[in-house]
């Protein structure tokens, strides 16, 4: 499967999230089905999280419109992938926070190649692409979860 030509053609989350789970399926032989997407403000340091034994990644809303914003939207999805693969990692019980980001790093780079902007990304950190900061851009850290539907972004445009 040519993972790089599918990313670029993804036109929402679920499609992204798809080859994320394809993704961790051909390189450690694991699967989880069953998670969910929700979008939240949150301090620009935390660029998502997975709560342990849930069944939600929460992805932090600011971070994705400051990296749409300054890249185009290939990058954009690279993004997305390389976030959602390191916390898919963490709901298959890839639990140390180090480990978790080598192995995304691993995993990019085997599915999608070196110079891949989600391999970057996994290999440096968003903070070598976008300036995140402590706080949150807009100041609404607790503001209430909003759920992907389905997975899917079809009311949703933020790649793109």
């Amino acid at each position: 499967m040519d993972f790089a030509k599918k990313l670029e053609k993804s036109e929402n989350f679920a499609e992204i999230f798809d080859l994320v789970k394809k993704s961790a399926e051909a390189t450690l032989d694991k699967r989880r089905d069953g998670l969910m997407l929700a979008l939240q403000y949150l301090p620009e340091n935390l660029g998502a999280y997975y709560g342990l034994g849930s069944n939600f990644i929460v992805m932090n809303k600011a971070l994705l419109e400051k990296f749409d914003e300054a890249y185009e939207e290939k990058d954009t999805k690279a993004y997305v992938f390389s976030v959602l693969l390191h916390e898919y990692l963490h709901s298959l019980g890839y639990v140390d926070e180090e480990f978790a980001r080598a192995l995304t790093y691993q995993i990019s780079k085997a599915v999608l190649g070196e110079g891949h902007m989600s391999t970057k990304i996994a290999k440096h950190g968003i903070g070598a692409f976008i300036n995140p900061s402590a706080r949150s851009m807009k100041g609404q850290q607790h503001e209430n979860l909003e759920v992907v539907d389905s997975f899917s972004i079809e009311h949703i445009t933020y790649i793109g």
